[in-house]
């Protein structure tokens, strides 16, 4: 029997670092259920690898492109420390020392927006490549 995952679990390339230009493409979430980010190192990090999801709502004039990108806040979920206060934005750290190969996986509680990007933000960001797992078709 044939298992095909892919069927119900799309993963879509949010963020390769190439060197003439780095891949981070607009993704969009409005018809999936649910989504996860899979982190996979392609070199030993010797530095934190710092990323930002990015949110937006679907252009006015095409509602197939995304309109505006923002940080997406971070808001308090059950896993959160208690009386601890959310960051300000969402970032995922990979870090320092993390070894070639490692997958790390992340998400965010809710859907933010009809789109998300996956922004590098400091560090070790080009050893890593990033796919955004998109679950459940609707």
């Amino acid at each position: 029997m044939n298992i095909n995952v892919a069927f119900q679990n799309q993963g879509i390339l949010a963020w390769r670092a190439v060197a003439a230009t780095n891949v981070n493409p607009p993704i969009d979430i409005r018809h999936h259920v649910n989504f996860g980010i899979t982190f996979q190192a392609i070199d030993d990090l010797t530095a934190d690898a710092v990323f930002e999801v990015q949110a937006a709502p679907a252009d006015a004039a095409d509602p197939c492109a995304p309109g505006a990108f923002h940080p997406v806040e971070e808001v308090v979920s059950c896993m959160s420390p208690w009386g601890a206060l959310p960051a300000t934005k969402s970032e995922v750290t990979i870090p320092a020392g993390t070894p070639k190969g490692t997958i790390c996986t992340a998400t965010l509680p809710c859907k933010p927006d009809a789109f998300i990007k996956v922004m590098a933000v400091s560090g070790d960001t080009g050893f890593l490549h990033v796919v955004v797992v998109l679950g459940g078709p609707r």
